[in-house]
């Protein structure tokens, strides 16, 4: 149980600095439409591009950061218990260790925009009046009844 605690609060702790570094470099006005989503236009190229540096960002803490540095590693954890004296390869379990916790990240962040997480344009688009487009067409019969019933 404590396995899964740490993972789950490594992989929130990195998805909030990768949204926090989106944030800081929205500032720039050269990378914002790289860092920021607008729900008004999407753009699929931005949206790729997006993703691929929030996987590496992601990526980059998780191995780094926290399966590197700080030593918290999955497979050390869980496997201390069942393998007894025998250690997992240090590599490898950084690697797979920040692989999970990148992968963790971007799924607790789908997860947390469907409980409520929504940013300020989504809320925005919701404000907007309902727009209605298209042709009408107005038929100007005779008011009396009798032509009403020649036409039924």
């Amino acid at each position: 149980m404590a396995t899964i605690t740490i993972i789950l609060v490594a992989a929130f702790a990195i998805d909030r600095i990768v949204n926090g570094l989106f944030f800081l470099l929205s500032f720039n006005d050269d990378l914002r439409p790289l860092v920021t989503e607008d729900a008004a236009h999407p753009n699929e190229r931005a949206s790729r591009t997006r993703r691929l540096i929030y996987a590496m960002l992601s990526g980059y803490l998780g191995i780094v950061i926290i399966a590197g540095i700080l030593k918290v590693r999955l497979f050390e954890m869980t496997a201390a218990s069942a393998l007894g004296d025998a250690r997992p390869n240090a590599l490898v379990d950084t690697l797979l260790t920040g692989m999970i916790l990148a992968g963790g990240a971007d799924r607790l962040s789908e997860i947390l925009k469907a409980y409520g997480g929504a940013s300020g344009s989504e809320k925005k688009s919701a404000e907007r009046p309902i727009e209605i487009t298209g042709r009408l067409v107005l038929d100007q019969g005779r008011a009396d009844p009798a032509s009403r019933d020649q036409r039924a």
